[in-house]
Parts: C-alpha cells; sequence; structure tokens
C-alpha cells in the first residue's frame, strides 16, 4: 500500500514538473510576441520621423525678439617699434547688439489636428493659424556695454525676430505690424546660433529715450505631434484651443486648470518673467554661451496632440499579464485534475496555453486594422470560442469546457479593464491577482493535499 502510495505522489510530482515544463517553454512565444510589438512601436516612431522630415517636425516658436546692432569706435595707442615716438594709434571697432525682450505678449490661436498615413502605421499633424500681440517699452535708462568711456556709438539698423525650430512649416507668409505699419519680414531669424525662423527691419529709434512700441504678427504653422512656445515678455499670456480632444500638456509651465472640455480643448497660461528664466536662457543661446544640440535649449509651455489609445502600449501591457493568463487557466487545470482524478494530457496544456498565447498576437495584429476596443473583443471572442470547443472534449463535458471558456472571458474583460485604465492600473492588477489568489485558497482550503492520488 505504501509503495502504491508513493509511485502515485511520484506520479503527481513528474506531471506537475512536466506542467512546469510547459508553462516555462510558453514564455518563449509570449517573449517573441513582446518582441514584436516593441518592433512594431519602434517602426510607428520611425514612419513618425520619416514623415517629419518630409514636411514639418515637432514645432517651437520663440519670440519677437528686438535686436539693436551698434559699434563701438575709439582710439587706442599702441606700441611701434618703427615710428619715431615710438608709439601709434589705432581705430578700434567693436560689434555688438542689444537685445530687448516685450514688456507683455498675448498670443492665442486654434490648431487643427488631422492624420497622414504611411501604410498602416499613423502620426498626427497640425495646423495652428495664431495671432501674437503686445509691446516693446523701453524706459530710457538703457545703457550701452563699452570698452572705453566716451567712445563712439554707431547705430545700426534695428530688426525684430522670430525664432521657429522648422520653418518649413510656415503654412504662409506671417503678417507683421509695428506700430500699425506693416514690415516686410525675411527669411531667417537673423540671430546668431539660432537661424530658423523670420525677421524683419524695424524703423530706428533711439533705445536712451522712453517710447512703447506695439506690434502684432499673424502667424500659420504646420508641424508634427506637438506645439511648443518659448515665453519671452515680461508677461506672457498664453491661449491655445484645438478640435482635438485628447490633449497632452507639458514643458516647465502648466496649463491652468479646466484646459480640456468636451470635443477639444482650450488651454491658457500666464507667465512672468520673474519666476522664470526663459530670457537668460534664449540671451545664453543666441550669444553661444549655451551650447544646445538641435533647437531652442530654453523652458517653454507644450502641447502635445496624443493618440487617445496607443495600441502598441496597450499591447505591451497586455503581453505582460499573459504568463498570468496562463498560470491561472493551468491552476485551475491542475485543481481539475486533482479534484475530479480525471487526466489532462501535457500535451493539452501545451495547446491551450499556444491558444492563449496567441491572443495576444491576434491582438496587435488586428489593432493595426480596427480599433483597439473592436480588436480587443475579436481576438477574445475567437480564442474563448476555440478553447470552448477543444476543452469540452478535453474536459469531457460541455458544462465544463463552458465553465472555463466563462472564467477565460471574465479574466480578459478584467485585463481590458486595467489596460483601458492606466491611471489606477497597478492598483486594479493588484486587486486582480489578490482575488484570483484568494478565490484559489477558498476553493482548496479545505482540500487534504496528502489524500490527493491515494487509492479510494
Amino acid at each position: 500500500m505504501k509503495d502504491r502510495d508513493s509511485a502515485m505522489q511520484k506520479m503527481l510530482m513528474t506531471k506537475a514538473a512536466l506542467i512546469g515544463a510547459v508553462f516555462l517553454a510558453l514564455m518563449i512565444p509570449l517573449q517573441m510576441i513582446g518582441g514584436l510589438v516593441h518592433e512594431r512601436a519602434e517602426r510607428q516612431r520611425a514612419v513618425t520621423q520619416e514623415i517629419a522630415a518630409s514636411s514639418t517636425g515637432r514645432q517651437v516658436l520663440a519670440g519677437p525678439v528686438l535686436s539693436l546692432p551698434y559699434r563701438e569706435e575709439f582710439d587706442e595707442t599702441v606700441s611701434d617699434a618703427k615710428n619715431a615716438t615710438g608709439t601709434r594709434v589705432e581705430r578700434r571697432r567693436i560689434e555688438r547688439v542689444a537685445r530687448f525682450f516685450p514688456e507683455s505678449q498675448e498670443t492665442t490661436g486654434k490648431a487643427g489636428v488631422s492624420t497622414k498615413s504611411r501604410g498602416i502605421f499613423r502620426t498626427r499633424v497640425f495646423e495652428w493659424n495664431g495671432t501674437l500681440r503686445g509691446e516693446f517699452a523701453l524706459d530710457g535708462r538703457f545703457s550701452p556695454e563699452r570698452n572705453r568711456a566716451g567712445s563712439t556709438l554707431v547705430w545700426g539698423r534695428p530688426y525684430v525676430s522670430v525664432a521657429l525650430v522648422d520653418p518649413r512649416g510656415l503654412a504662409a507668409t506671417p503678417a507683421l505690424h509695428w506700430n500699425e505699419r506693416e514690415l516686410a519680414l525675411e527669411r531667417g531669424s537673423g540671430l546668431p546660433h539660432l537661424a530658423g525662423g523670420v525677421h524683419a527691419a524695424v524703423p530706428a529709434f533711439d533705445p536712451a529715450l522712453p517710447q512703447r512700441i506695439a506690434w502684432r504678427l499673424a502667424i500659420g504653422l504646420n508641424g508634427t505631434e506637438s506645439l511648443a512656445m518659448v515665453p519671452l515678455a515680461g508677461r506672457d499670456l498664453v491661449r491655445l484651443a484645438s478640435d482635438w480632444p485628447h490633449p497632452g500638456f507639458g514643458g516647465q509651465f502648466l496649463a491652468r486648470p479646466g484646459a480640456s472640455r468636451e470635443g477639444g480643448f482650450d488651454a491658457q497660461w500666464a507667465m512672468s518673467a520673474l519666476a522664470s528664466k526663459t530670457q537668460q536662457q534664449f540671451a545664453d543661446q543666441v550669444e553661444g554661451r549655451a551650447k544646445c544640440a538641435e533647437g531652442i535649449c530654453a523652458d517653454r509651455l507644450e502641447v502635445r496632440f496624443v493618440e487617445p489609445i496607443d495600441i502598441y502600449s496597450l499591447s505591451d501591457r497586455a503581453v505582460k499579464y499573459g504568463f498570468l493568463f496562463i498560470a491561472v487557466t493551468f491552476g485551475c487545470f491542475m485543481l481539475f485534475e486533482l479534484l475530479t482524478g480525471l487526466p489532462i494530457h501535457p500535451a493539452q496544456y501545451l495547446l491551450v496555453g499556444l491558444a492563449l498565447a496567441v491572443f495576444f498576437l491576434l491582438l496587435i495584429a488586428l489593432s493595426e486594422h480596427i480599433a483597439f476596443g473592436l480588436a480587443y473583443a475579436a481576438a477574445t471572442a475567437a480564442c474563448v470560442a476555440l478553447l470552448g470547443v477543444y476543452l469540452s472534449a478535453a474536459l469531457r463535458g460541455l458544462v465544463r469546457g463552458a465553465a472555463f471558456s466563462g472564467m477565460l472571458a471574465a479574466l480578459y474583460a478584467a485585463l481590458y479593464g486595467l489596460l483601458i485604465s492606466e491611471d489606477n492600473a497597478l492598483l486594479l492588477g493588484a486587486l486582480l491577482v489578490f482575488g484570483l489568489l484568494a478565490a484559489a485558497m477558498m476553493v482548496t482550503r479545505r482540500v487534504d493535499w496528502y489524500a490527493l492520488g491515494a487509492p479510494a
């Protein structure tokens, strides 16, 4: 009798080891499917970069900035051995530029968002039409930089600049009004170390005299995925609206509460130069005192036109729960075997596990062509129906097959809830695992594990 009990226990241990080996083997296709998801996500990012390279990329706008070139001239005595006096007088000329930022600026505009496709991959592009208005205020206390007291200053032609990261995105020629006078804009920002943008020559002015200069700029920009602005004025008010209902706000300045609304968003920002370093950061880049890999390296506010459902990130999160699906299903099978005495072959475990893994492959493939929710429902229906038919025969009973299929359908429904609840995914996932463990413990709390497998 003891030999028979020992043999039965050994057989159970062998069966459990085989099932464990099958479980570990199924991690390989799950890892492969996870790698496929990452590969498709990388392809999506590559398509976005290709579209940006062939049209326009992410847009960043800064300005306007008023520049006043001037030249300092003075005489300097230098040594000269060839001269009878041993010295000579040379005329020194030093070129400089004074930069002025607006005292106040108000920016308003609306962005229309559409989609560009390359094959099955899509990316979001926008067209923003905006108006910038404000004032430059000179207090008459401007003190130009000098190398020599009493030197002569020769003022150059002032100009105003607007910097753009990708000037290809200009939808049409911007219109700039300077004290109600329209100015002709030219290509390039006119700023060193930051060439992209437009600039215009403005009427000459004396920086030593108090004065206020009103300006207005109408501009249209095309871009890909995001629009950012660098607030350079002493007081900045920005209002951006769009018909895109899923904005993502970023940068160093956050939008005021209530930015999103039904069918789009209407976001506002209010900033002060006293609370930011954007003017100094911008000036350091323009003058070459700060290195910048690309674009405009200054604090900014940003709106990203976010895809409401990123199928690749959702699929990646779903695959990470694949091991849980297989583990729960195998655990239920083993309990069924132990409690009913009806054997299930390891090959059947393997086939059921493969069917569960194929669900994730179906999900990513279908979601590239139809809405993610529909793709999830279709993949779930296909896998649950297949497993229901198979398990009815494997478990020798239609009711048993239907019960396991219902359990799997509930698991798939719970997983979908985890995927669409991004903020609470960790909490819901922890509760799901706890609930499954609690259910298994309650079902088996009266089981005599030593008696399992023993002859009746």
